[in-house]
């Protein structure tokens, strides 16, 4: 615990990228949209778009920028994601 900070995603200094608290819109090699919002492993909530940090998806888009493409290994097989938009709160 002495090793933990908390992390104000308004306050990110580069927002041009993915990093903790981002919120996500990536697409499939079908075009299919889903909008993630990358937060901690112990807020998670994949049904409303909530993924922690430490998350197969989250991992392969951390330091991604709009129009990056990111293979990622599912327990389904591997797929590749294009960030279409990207946002943090305001601060």
């Amino acid at each position: 615990m002495k090793a933990a900070r908390v992390i104000d995603p308004a306050q990110q200094p580069d927002r041009t990228k993915v990093l903790f608290g981002a919120t996500v819109t990536i697409a499939d090699e079908d075009d299919n949209h889903r909008t993630l919002t990358i937060i901690g492993d112990d807020e998670t909530d994949a049904g409303a778009g909530r993924i922690g940090w430490n998350s197969p998806i989250a991992r392969a888009l951390r330091g991604a920028s709009v129009g990056d493409v990111r293979r990622v290994t599912l327990p389904g097989g591997e797929t590749e994601y294009e960030v279409m938009s990207l946002c943090y709160p305001d601060p």
